[in-house]
């Protein structure tokens, strides 16, 4: 629980509030690249009207009322596009670095090497190869409607009693892998606390769904490859992420885009040097009752970055934050009323999670 201020703290923080919601209501930000006290707008050149924001998280660290108009923040960008850019997130340069480079040093690996840990019936992780994937399925497209995928993959999480399963290369893979794991949890335990602000609960109501979580996390290979591409090929097909969120470390190659909801467009995600990007997936925007919104995106091969008829290798490492996989999701209490009913029956996280991960790749899981 967050400790009550003094009456007057306490007036001089409600004021302030409701000053910033009347600003912000007079230059909506799908509008408006207007400039708060903790967000910046970038407008990228692809769209002249869609905005992704930036959040420097720096402050909610430390003061209560940073955290509480950061909340309210967040919950005006999730409400219409469910992806934002953070900065002042605390995990440092060098367990990005450190990750991203073991990470390629294991892509770079003979395939027979790669493959050994490899997903199966018991194990959702592991290596996924070329042509393993069709995310555009999961997302309840035709699987005819893209081809496969051009990545590769690695992921790690927590399924069952048994441990970790790691390849015998690189041979520190895995002390770096569970560092930035750990780094990644306490991050999306910080924005879990967020969002109960912003949907206007308990600063904890998320802790006992999340003390038995099955996050993954998963570093993604794009090759090289010759262009022009066919039609309908992407480097990840359209696709809504499925869990709560996603924490995505990127790299400057550019190509992640966002579908503007109003029009239809895509949305060119931006790089920003040492940040993360954050998008809301499937399950939080049913468990708000679609007060949040889970927004589809691709990773396209961007045409600038290429050379001698071949695109540049990309890099990026994503951590999905899913609940407790046995909790029961329902409509949040403040989510719905009389005027906004829920839309949607309970549901197991983890059943609502594997239906379209099997979706995506075809893979039986018990």
């Amino acid at each position: 629980m967050i400790t009550a201020a003094p009456k007057t703290g306490c007036m001089r923080t409600m004021l302030k509030l409701f000053f910033i919601t009347k600003f912000k209501q007079l230059c909506h930000y799908n509008n408006n690249p207007m400039r708060f006290h903790s967000t910046s707008y970038i407008q990228p050149s692809s769209a002249k009207h869609s905005l992704i924001p930036i959040l420097d998280l720096t402050n909610s660290y430390r003061f209560s009322t940073d955290r509480i108009e950061l909340a309210h923040e967040i919950d005006e960008i999730c409400k219409n596009i469910g992806f934002f850019i953070i900065t002042g997130h605390s995990i440092s340069e060098k367990i990005q670095d450190d990750m991203m480079k073991v990470s390629k040093q294991f892509f770079d690996l003979p395939l027979p090497l790669k493959k050994e840990i490899s997903g199966s019936k018991d194990y959702p992780y592991g290596y996924n190869g070329l042509n393993d994937e069709n995310l555009s399925r999961g997302y309840g497209k035709s699987s005819s409607s893209s081809l496969a995928d051009i990545k590769e993959s690695f992921s790690i999480g927590p399924y069952n009693e048994d441990p970790i399963r790691w390849p015998t290369k690189p041979e520190n893979m895995s002390t770096i892998w569970l560092q930035y794991y750990k780094e990644c949890e306490r991050l999306a335990q910080h924005l879990y606390n967020i969002f109960a602000l912003a949907l206007n609960l308990d600063l904890n109501w998320f802790d006992q769904k999340i003390d038995t979580h099955r996050s993954a996390l998963r570093s993604l290979h794009y090759p090289s490859v010759s262009l022009p591409l066919i039609d309908n090929q992407f480097r990840s097909s359209v696709h809504t992420d499925y869990g709560s969120f996603t924490i995505l470390k990127q790299d400057s190659i550019g190509g992640l885009q966002v579908e503007n909801r109003l029009d239809g467009k895509w949305i060119d995600v931006p790089f920003v040097q040492n940040s993360f990007v954050i998008n809301l997936g499937d399950l939080m925007s049913r468990w708000t009752n679609d007060r949040w919104v889970s927004t589809p995106h691709r990773v396209i091969v961007p045409s600038q970055n290429s050379k001698d008829g071949f695109s540049v290798a990309r890099q990026s490492i994503a951590y999905f934050s899913q609940i407790n996989p046995n909790e029961i999701v329902t409509c949040i209490p403040t989510c719905c009323s009389v005027d906004k009913p829920v839309k949607y029956p309970p549901i197991k996280s983890w059943d609502l999670v594997m239906e379209k991960y099997l979706a995506s790749t075809g893979k039986k899981i018990k």
